[in-house]
């Protein structure tokens, strides 16, 4: 304890009641876990009456061994076999499996049941939609495995699916295929993974009796890594905790929340934010002005430690909020004053640029005038970052800006009018300069300096065309009803997006009578479900934009479309905007102030439907949805579902230099869904950040293999170093270098488990313990080859051995006899034995001991599967096989293979997800491109701010040097494309960074391989 901060101190020795634990990276989070369970041992409490759940297998053994080391035990080294008491760490689901396995009657299963890995569960899904009458090519098993996955993630199984309503034919054909998907899970008495978490779920909620053992059993628990837990997930957790409510959850919240003020009640009267509670009824506006009271469902409260923004209005009324909430925002002619901007703006393919402009009340038509340059320039998004009363103090402010940020001020398009001599009327011109140089280093700056975000401009151009896609979400935008609805747009003039949309499963009509622009429009009472659209059509159209609008001011001599404002947080509002006041009317910011706050209270309250209301006289938003099924909402509803919660705020980094820790801030900073932190570290400032651009995703991996080499040279081991990568399909240009280079390395990611050949004695073991698995008998009845075909395959699937030729009868009769003495050793003889013998008896041994090569390699992972069965050798007899069988359907991402027979140590090849909780004096993010990180929407249910808090996570894993690096071209999907670095690179303060210079041109090709500008040409 003595080791320890005051922080970490509090942490370890808080004993009952529920604690909250945000803990920045590197800020020793697991340490304190371990001390935290060791202090609770000591204290008295059994250690098998503690549950700590982790995210990685890796993690859960770290755990048990930290504490073992730290009791000066042995219990937690000793074989498995032993009954020694010690706390129960495993995944979340590890856990679900221990569950179900103690009360596997109650779910239906046998005792020894079979878990489906992903390839598994393709495979039988893929079965199932040729079943269901479906072609696997238009209705791909990967996508229904997704969407399955997604639904059993919110506790929705094949009947909540189908009985909630199918919105499309293709959801249609999902809960058909759905449901023949889990008649073969049945069949051969198998779950595949998001099944084991919903299972343990339903046992724990449906049956008290299953319900209150488990409770009694853990009675203290730890969960790590808590805002990445789905629904489920969750649940379970939130269920095992709610009799005893000792539970520690530790997390890394980063989302704002509303500073306290006057909450305006469904009566009229007002009360202070800290004194509303659930159950509450407050004024909200169901749309257009309309006026009723909503409940109050949720409330929050934590201590902000950063500036907060003051907002003034020209009615005199002011509001308080922390810098990234909320607000409902935008110009409206007729109620902006005169005001003169000056404004960045963006146009893809071209730059930014700065310009001024006014708002034109004096005009025959009231203009807002950036607005009106960006439909002249065709420009996609403005943003304004400064306000003044002169034309004059705008374009002063507009050349400054211009000298400090490298920025040019010419417009994108040429001017026309009278004089036409002048550069700015040369189109050929203005797109040389706008070719010659990189604007968008200096724009990025610009936005973090002045604290506004790519992701809300002040406006966006509308689109209808291929080229620039948006789709508009607007709050509370039909008010039909009780209850608002939330409205989802889209328009557009391509038939390519029309067809993928309608692939999709959404219903496009004309936009008009006789036109050629087509329009999607639903809408749908449950906003997150609204957003659960928008994330579809993400996934469909990687490229559309999002609009959030809420639909809220008086329609009374307004038109339709002015009675929107977008959604904007605090820090991006500026004088002359309009927000909505207490009635639907329209109200004008006249200051925005950035106020000092070194500990303030805040508050937050969510509102049922409308998810709005009263602040202070104005119209406000409450917190913010999240778009995954994983969400840090959890860790914001902690507080509220376990009441009288301690937190304690570990901010204080032990791991990395100073400048990387503030790029790691600066780039987190940008989140709007955080709890505030910093991180800060007692170490110096380091070295400067390297960042390196290079020709190609070759080159690239040539540049991290020769600064490796440098590295080792210079005095560090090649265990020092880490490479992190976002995409697994990233690392085969690494490997090749690395194994060109000779320089020893590891992969980190690639799943031993899933290797061809360690899958095939897995399957035979499953067969052996489980003969009704038709999946495993189809994968390893012919393998190695013993000539029984397809033809055969079937017919002894379908119980049709009688009509089989005698030879055939003959083969298939000795490889069950195969399969019956495997079934026989399991019960009797070690696990390694088992393997043993199954590989000279199958046949594996002989048929990989002919080649070489490959062949080579499959025998060695066989012999290191034998040595990782030897682990399991000490069970009691029946149980290793068991054990082995569940461990590897559970191995996670990081579980290592080496690349080398000889399994020396070498450099860490990883993606950034399996880094986590990992660290290396040094580390090289590579691929940081535009679409590839950030990444785009492609499925994974991840959006921006998940994408910037993983460059968080990667950065972080650094504890000395950091690299940075980018390919100017990549090939993606056989094709070479021109990359842009990513914006995570863009927005990095230049101060703190150093540019690594490599060699040019050394890629294995002629030099005519490449164009002027040094891409590859194919």
């Amino acid at each position: 304890m003595s080791e320890l901060n005051p922080e970490q101190q509090k942490a370890v020795s808080h004993k009952d009641g529920p604690l909250l634990i945000l803990a920045g990276a590197g800020a020793g989070k697991t340490r304190v876990i371990v001390e935290r369970i060791v202090a609770l041992i000591k204290s008295g409490v059994a250690p098998e009456n503690i549950l700590a759940v982790t995210f990685t297998n890796k993690a859960a053994k770290e755990v048990q061994e930290r504490i073992a080391r730290a009791l000066n035990s042995e219990w937690a080294l000793s074989p498995l076999g032993t009954h020694a008491p010690k706390p129960f760490a495993a995944t979340f689901h590890g856990l679900s499996l221990h569950i179900i396995k103690t009360f596997h009657t109650q779910a239906g299963l046998p005792k020894r049941f079979s878990i489906f890995d992903r390839s598994d569960s393709l495979r039988a899904v893929k079965k199932a939609i040729e079943s269901a009458g479906f072609d696997p090519k238009e209705l791909e098993p990967s996508r229904v495995l997704a969407v399955m996955g997604r639904h059993k993630g919110f506790a929705r199984g094949s009947e909540e699916f189908r009985s909630e309503g199918a919105s499309s034919y293709i959801d249609e054909a999902i809960a058909e295929v759905w449901e023949k998907y889990e008649a073969i899970l049945k069949k051969e008495n198998a779950l595949d993974f998001d099944d084991i978490l919903l299972t343990a779920y339903r046992l724990l909620t449906k049956h008290s009796d299953i319900r209150e053992y488990f409770q009694k059993a853990w009675t203290h628990i730890h969960v790590d890594e808590y805002q990445d837990t789905n629904y489920v997930q969750y649940e379970i957790v939130r269920t095992l905790a709610e009799k005893q409510k000792n539970i520690c959850v530790v997390g890394d919240a980063d989302q704002c929340l509303v500073k306290g003020t006057r909450v305006t009640m469904a009566n009229g009267s007002q009360k202070p934010i800290e004194k509303v509670k659930e159950g509450d009824v407050v004024l909200s506006n169901y749309g257009s002005g309309d006026m009723r009271p909503a409940t109050v469902t949720k409330t929050r409260t934590r201590v902000h430690r950063k500036h907060l923004i003051r907002i003034a209005t020209e009615s005199g009324k002011t509001l308080v909020s922390t810098p990234q909430h909320i607000h409902f925002a935008d110009y409206r002619l007729g109620i902006a004053p005169q005001y003169h901007f000056t404004y960045l703006m963006y146009k893809k393919g071209v730059g930014w640029r700065l310009g001024t402009s006014q708002v034109y009340t004096k005009s025959a038509k009231a203009r807002v005038g950036f607005k009106q340059r960006c439909v002249h320039e065709h420009a996609d998004a403005a943003w304004i970052v400064g306000v003044f009363n002169t034309p004059q103090e705008a374009r002063v402010h507009e050349y400054s800006l211009s000298l400090r940020y490298g920025i040019p001020t010419l417009p994108f398009v040429a001017r026309k009018g009278i004089s036409t001599n002048g550069y700015v009327h040369d189109q050929e011109v203005l797109d040389a300069l706008f070719k010659s140089f990189d604007t968008e280093r200096g724009a990025l700056r610009l936005m973090r300096d002045k604290n506004i975000y790519r992701e809300y401009p002040h406006h966006r151009a509308q689109s209808e065309t291929g080229v620039r896609r948006s789709v508009t979400v607007t709050l509370c935008g039909d008010r039909r009803g009780a209850r608002p609805m939330h409205r989802i747009a889209m328009v557009g003039r391509d038939s390519a997006g029309k067809n993928a949309l309608k692939v999709a499963g959404f219903s496009i009509r004309s936009a008009k009578k006789g036109s050629a622009s087509w329009r999607m429009e639903t809408c749908n009472k449950d906003y997150a479900e609204v957003l659960a659209l928008v994330k579809k059509i993400q996934e469909t159209l990687p490229e559309t934009e999002v609009v959030q609008n809420a639909r809220l001011g008086k329609k009374e001599d307004l038109t339709r479309t002015s009675n929107s404002l977008r959604f904007m947080p605090a820090e991006s509002l500026v004088p002359g905007m309009a927000l909505f006041s207490e009635n639907g009317a329209y109200d004008v910011v006249k200051s925005v102030e950035t106020i000092d706050s070194k500990e303030s209270p805040v508050y937050d309250i969510d509102v049922e439907s409308t998810h709005n209301f009263i602040a202070n006289g104005i119209t406000t938003h409450n917190c913010i949805y999240s778009w995954r099924g994983a969400s840090i909402e959890h860790i914001l509803n902690f507080e509220n579902d376990f009441p009288g919660t301690t937190t304690v705020l570990l901010s204080r980094n032990y791991r990395s230099t100073k400048n990387i820790l503030q790029v790691a801030n600066d780039a987190i900073a940008k989140n709007v869904r955080r709890k505030d932190k910093v991180l800060i570290t007692e170490n110096d400032d380091g070295e400067a950040i390297k960042i390196a651009g290079l020709v190609s995703e070759e080159e690239e991996a040539r540049f991290v293999t020769a600064e490796c080499k440098n590295l080792i040279d210079s005095g560090f081991v090649a265990e020092d170093i880490a490479v992190l990568y976002r995409a697994n399909f990233q690392s085969r240009a690494l490997e090749e270098a690395f194994l060109k280079s000779g320089v020893p390395y590891q992969v980190l990611g690639t799943r031993f488990f899933e290797r061809k050949e360690i899958k095939d004695v897995l399957s035979y073991l499953r067969l052996a313990e489980n003969p009704e698995s038709s999946t495993d008998l189809a994968r390893v009845i012919n393998t190695p080859a013993r000539g029984i075909g397809k033809v055969t395959v079937a017919k002894v699937l379908s119980g049709q051995d009688h009509a089989l030729s005698p030879a055939i009868r003959a083969k298939v009769h000795a490889f069950r006899v195969l399969i019956q003495k495997l079934g026989e050793r399991i019960k009797t003889e070690k696990p390694s034995e088992v393997i043993k013998k199954l590989l000279d008896d199958s046949g594996m041994k002989a048929h990989y001991e002919q080649g070489k090569g490959e062949n080579e390699e499959r025998l060695e992972n066989l012999k290191e599967l034998v040595s990782v069965a030897s682990k399991y050798d000490a069970l009691p007899q029946g149980e290793g096989i068991q054990k082995l069988l569940e461990e590897s359907a559970l191995q996670s991402d990081q579980d290592e293979l080496p690349v080398k027979k000889e399994d020396r140590p070498g450099v860490k090849l990883m993606t950034v997800h399996a880094s986590k909780g990992l660290e290396f004096p040094v580390v090289f993010i590579v691929g940081l491109e535009e679409g590839l990180f950030p990444h785009e929407r492609d499925g994974s249910d991840v959006d921006t701010e998940e994408e910037r808090r993983l460059f968080y996570v990667a950065i972080t894993r650094a504890r000395k040097i950091a690299y940075l690096s980018y390919a100017l071209s990549r090939r993606i999907f056989g094709t070479r494309s021109i990359q842009t670095p990513s914006e995570f690179i863009m927005e990095i303060d230049p101060a703190l960074t150093q540019t690594v210079a490599f060699p040019l041109w050394q890629d294995q090709r002629e030099p005519d391989a490449y164009d002027n500008d040094g891409i590859i040409i194919e």
